[in-house]
């Protein structure tokens, strides 16, 4: 590696304890959940046609709830790619794949915060 790494004290503090979320970080994560849910289903349920209204809504949210960190950085990327494989309607594992990632990602930067 090229880069120093960052000091110790730093990388514990970032990768040791952050899966301990408090009582507010656990309501902020229930709603991003249930925005997620809601557009898994409006995406696989072949009745539901407003599945872009529920990507926005989630993708807006994050931005309000989620510190504007790495991985809220992440958790848009895997979200945007998910809009594009929606819309394509093609490659459905692996949009399975990045809706997972983002639900996991979200939860990250919400626990971690800034």
């Amino acid at each position: 590696m090229s880069e120093n790494p960052p000091p110790i004290k730093v990388l514990r503090q970032r990768h040791v304890g952050w899966d301990k979320p408090t009582e507010e970080n656990l309501k902020t994560i229930k709603t991003i959940e249930l925005l997620w849910r809601n557009l898994f289903e409006a995406i696989f349920d072949p009745i539901e046609d407003n599945w872009l209204e529920h990507w926005q809504k989630l993708y807006k949210t994050i931005l309000e709830v989620c510190s504007d960190n790495e991985e809220r950085r992440i958790t848009l990327v895997y979200l945007s790619n998910v809009k594009d494989l929606t819309k394509e309607a093609r490659e459905w594992k692996m949009l399975v794949t990045y809706l997972e990632n983002t639900k996991d990602w979200a939860r990250k930067s919400i626990i971690r915060g800034s």
